[in-house]
């Protein structure tokens, strides 16, 4: 009795394809399938959902910054313009040559011409001091001009020092503006006492 063999291993024969499940028309993923099941892309969509909230949270910070670095300089500078009158060192200046002095404080951050500065006579009582506060119409002018005025020792003084700070709104609608046109008004405010002149 004879022995057959059959060689069951693929033919390597040119122009000969052997047909597999896997390359089969019907078993081949179409494109939309291909796309569906990508992952590769993964981390660079999520980071374009998210990009905006972080960089609108890092530029909101920078600008926060900004404001309580500005609001130091300006409280700074106000403090010592008190002392400067406190000690009788300004009752022969006028208001511009007030303001100036005022500004020699603050010219890294700030532009003199735009300082607003209120000197008078302490208010006696709560309502007359929120009337002394200056008010600003819709677009940021004043309303009314302010008063510089030095009384003799020992009066009660108040010396209010403000500005418009340049304020931009950022995503997510963050805005810090507290004025019409879109500034932030910044004030200082120091209450104190004229010393008697030696």
């Amino acid at each position: 009795m004879g022995v057959f063999s059959i060689d069951l291993r693929p033919t390597t024969r040119p122009g000969v394809k052997i047909m597999t499940a896997k390359s089969h028309p019907a078993h081949r993923p179409s494109a939309v399938r291909k796309f569906l099941c990508c992952e590769s892309g993964g981390p660079a969509a999520e980071f374009a959902l998210v990009a905006p909230i972080i960089i609108a949270v890092i530029l909101a910070a920078l600008e926060v910054a900004e404001i309580f670095l500005a609001k130091a300089y300006l409280e700074t500078a106000t403090e010592t313009a008190a002392r400067f009158v406190m000690t009788n060192q300004a009752n022969s200046m006028t208001q511009a040559q007030f303001q100036s002095q005022v500004c020699a404080e603050i010219t890294a951050l700030f532009t003199c011409a735009n300082v607003i500065v209120q000197l008078e006579t302490a208010p006696s009582s709560a309502s007359q001091m929120s009337a002394a506060m200056p008010t600003f119409t819709s677009t940021g002018a004043l309303t009314t001009p302010t008063t510089f005025s030095i009384s003799p020792a020992p009066t009660k003084m108040i010396l209010i020092v403000m500005y418009q700070w340049p304020v931009f709104g950022g995503m997510l609608g963050l805005n810090f503006s507290n004025l019409g046109n879109g500034k932030l008004l910044m004030t200082s405010t120091q209450i104190f006492q004229i010393e008697p002149a030696t």
